[in-house]
């Protein structure tokens, strides 16, 4: 099983300064301080750490974000963020994958961890059209007998990935035993259920159409990403089978889940958990189709 490092204290609390200021647009060093309950020191320090690695910019008196509150995180502000949560999600997200199988896997950083663990999980082949999940296929051990199958196009390094149309039509020539994609937004739609969104048209196109090659097709869901901004539609989640949530995740949100016929794991911060429904929701997602 992987083995997951706990966040600390101080690590938890930059990656909440990140996301407040993000949110804001920019945030006076006194302010941070009040919110986080922390000394005016403290916060210089943290602001001091992030802008060194370019996940704020400093200003005086305080920091501004680098990235509009619109767009996406930039791919390396994105793999400082909630990493005990990744860890955590993709732990559990391993378990889902038999033995043989041709696995799928999209850009998102929140993934990462889970190409890093696949030798644990002893797939025939790694489908992906990220960059980043290419370059641990050759690096990290244990992959040599995984056949990586390589989606490529334009490249975008805000997500250090192939996205766009030519990249949707290779994605769209194969066929996985099981997909899993995460995202940046998730929110209600009108008509009941929910639906995920990315802020970026060709990334929101790319994820459909890996989505849409899986047998079985698993979300792996940070609780943060409920209502973050994103504009176009990636998918509903009535089409998946499996959606894997960290244990943050508040009651409301559950139940908006629960609104899918997808099987619920809430996961713990030692990357075990539960489902949040019987086991009856795969055979009803089965009927369903």
């Amino acid at each position: 099983m992987t083995r997951v490092i706990p966040a600390t204290t101080q690590e938890r609390r930059r990656e909440r300064i990140v996301a407040f200021v993000t949110r804001h647009g920019s945030a006076r060093v006194e302010q941070l301080a009040e919110h986080f309950d922390v000394s005016a020191m403290t916060i210089h320090r943290d602001l001091e750490a992030l802008a060194a690695e370019h996940l704020l910019e400093r200003i005086r008196g305080g920091a501004r974000s680098v990235s509009p509150s619109m767009s996406e995180l930039g791919v390396e502000q994105r793999r400082q963020l909630h990493r005990d949560i990744k860890e955590a999600l993709c732990a559990a997200a391993l378990r889902l994958i038999p033995e043989g199988a041709v696995v799928a896997i999209d850009d998102s950083t929140t993934l990462e961890p889970l190409v890093e663990g696949l030798p644990e999980s002893n797939p025939s082949a790694l489908i992906t059209h990220s960059l980043k999940a290419m370059s641990d296929h050759r690096n990290r051990a244990g992959m040599t007998g995984i056949r990586m199958i390589g989606c490529g196009g334009l490249y975008f390094p805000e997500t250090d990935s192939f996205l766009g149309a030519t990249t949707s039509e290779q994605l769209n020539r194969l066929s996985a035993d099981i997909s899993f994609v995460s995202t940046t937004a998730v929110r209600a739609v009108s008509g009941g259920g929910a639906a995920l969104f990315h802020p970026d048209m060709e990334a929101a196109d790319t994820k459909r159409a890996l989505i849409g090659i899986g047998a079985t097709r698993v979300l792996v869901l940070d609780s943060s990403k409920f209502d973050a901004p994103g504009v176009f539609l990636v998918a509903s989640l009535e089409e998946f089978d499996h959606i894997v949530v960290d244990w943050r995740a508040s009651r409301n949100q559950r139940a908006l889940l629960a609104q899918s016929p997808a099987r619920i794991h809430i996961v713990g911060p030692d990357g075990t958990g539960h489902d949040d429904r019987p086991d009856t929701a795969t055979e009803e997602k089965e009927d369903h189709r």
